[in-house]
C-alpha cells in the first residue's frame, strides 16, 4: 500500500520521468545490485566474490531521492557538486568504498558515480560527460573530508563515472566500453607505479533489448536488461533475481521492483505503440499483453523442469497473476 502511495504522489505531480528516474535510482542504490555491477565493472573488485562486496561499500552511501534507512541501501555522499563557480552539477548517485586489502585504516579507497541514462540521444557524446563528471570527482577531492590536504596527492582516491544508457541504437545494445588512463613509453623505457596515475575510469553500458530468459549465462547486462527494460510482471522480475543472482528480495528492492514495473519508461514507450490485447474469449483479461502471459509461461514449464513439481504447485511459488492464470494453465496443458 505505501509503494502504491509513493507511485500515486510522483504520478499526481504530471511528471512521469521524474519518477521514473528516481525509481532508478533507489533501485541503483541497493548494495546487493551495486556489488554485481562492480564486480564486473570496478577492476578492484574482480577478484572479490559477489557476495562480499557489499561489506566494501559504505556503511551510509546520499542519492538525489529520498530513501529508507535500511542496511540494504547506501545512503550516499552529497552528489550536488558546487566546486566551480557557476558550473553545478547533480550526479544520480555518488558513494566510496574500501578498496580490498587495504590497511584498516583506511575507511576511503575510491569514489564511485552511477548515472542512469534514458538513451544516448542527448546532442553530445555521453562518453564525453562522463571523462568531464571524473575530472570533476578528482577536483573536488582538495581540502575535502575523505579526499586530501594541501599537495598531498598522494592521498587522491581513483574515481570511477558508470553510465547505464536504459535505450540505444541497435549498433550499440550490448555495448561494455571502459575507459582508462594508461602508460606510454615514447623514449627512455620507465615504468611509474601505476597507482601514481590509474586515477579515473569511466564505463559505459548499453543492455540489449531482449535476452533469452534461458541462456544460462546471468551476467551483469542481463540483469540491467531484467531490472530496466524486460517486459514481465514485478513478481517474475523478482523471482529471476532471486534465482538467477542470488538477490535477496529485502523490503526495500521488493517495493522498488513493484514500482519500477509501474513506471517503467521503456515499458511506456514500447508498450504503448504496441497496444494491449483486449481479450474477449472466455477465461482471458480484458487488456492482457501476450508477453507477459508467454514469460510467465516459460517461467512456470522452468520451474516444474528444475523442481520436478506439478503445475499448481509451480503457480503458487510464483506467484502467479490472477488474471493471466488460466492463460498460463491453458499453454502448459497444450504442450504436454
Amino acid at each position: 500500500m505505501e509503494a502504491n502511495l509513493e507511485v500515486a504522489d510522483a504520478i499526481e505531480t504530471n511528471d512521469l520521468n521524474k519518477a521514473y528516474d528516481e525509481y532508478c535510482k533507489k533501485i541503483l542504490s541497493n548494495k546487493q545490485i551495486l556489488a554485481r555491477i562492480m564486480k564486473e565493472c570496478v577492476a578492484e573488485y574482480r577478484d572479490i566474490p559477489v557476495e562480499e562486496i557489499p561489506a566494501y561499500i559504505e556503511n551510509d552511501p546520499q542519492l538525489d531521492v529520498s530513501v529508507e534507512d535500511e542496511a540494504d541501501k547506501i545512503q550516499g555522499r552529497n552528489v550536488e557538486d558546487q566546486s566551480v563557480h557557476g558550473a553545478e552539477i547533480k550526479y544520480d548517485i555518488l558513494f566510496d568504498a574500501k578498496l580490498p586489502n587495504s590497511d584498516e585504516n583506511e575507511r576511503i579507497g575510491l569514489f564511485i558515480n552511477i548515472e542512469a541514462q534514458n538513451s544516448n540521444n542527448n546532442g553530445y557524446p555521453l562518453t564525453s560527460r562522463a571523462v568531464y563528471y571524473c575530472s570533476r570527482l578528482l577536483a573536488k577531492q582538495k581540502n575535502m573530508q575523505g579526499g586530501f590536504q594541501n599537495s598531498e596527492f598522494q592521498n587522491l582516491k581513483k574515481v570511477y563515472s558508470i553510465w547505464i544508457v536504459m535505450n540505444s541504437s541497435k549498433a550499440m545494445e550490448g555495448v561494455l566500453n571502459k575507459y582508462t588512463i594508461t602508460e606510454e613509453c615514447l623514449e627512455t623505457k620507465y615504468h611509474f607505479p601505476k597507482e601514481d596515475y590509474d586515477k579515473l575510469s569511466v564505463v559505459m553500458i548499453y543492455p540489449k533489448r531482449e535476452y533469452d530468459i534461458k541462456d544460462d549465462k546471468n551476467g551483469m547486462m542481463k540483469m540491467l536488461n531484467l531490472l530496466f527494460k524486460a517486459k514481465m510482471p514485478a513478481e517474475d522480475k523478482k523471482y529471476q533475481l532471486s534465482k538467477n543472482y542470488g538477490i535477496m528480495m529485502t523490503r526495500a528492492i521488493d517495493k522498488e521492483m513493484d514500482g519500477m514495473c509501474d513506471l517503467s519508461k521503456g515499458v511506456r514507450e514500447e508498450g504503448r505503440a504496441e497496444g494491449l490485447a483486449e481479450g474477449r474469449a472466455e477465461g482471458r483479461v480484458e487488456g492482457l499483453s501476450e508477453g507477459r502471459i508467454e514469460m510467465a509461461t516459460d517461467n512456470v514449464r522452468s520451474l516444474m523442469k528444475e523442481m520436478k513439481i506439478t503445475l499448481n504447485e509451480a503457480i503458487k511459488i510464483l506467484k502467479i497473476d490472477e488474471t493471466i492464470r488460466s492463460e498460463v494453465e491453458k499453454a502448459i496443458k497444450a504442450t504436454n
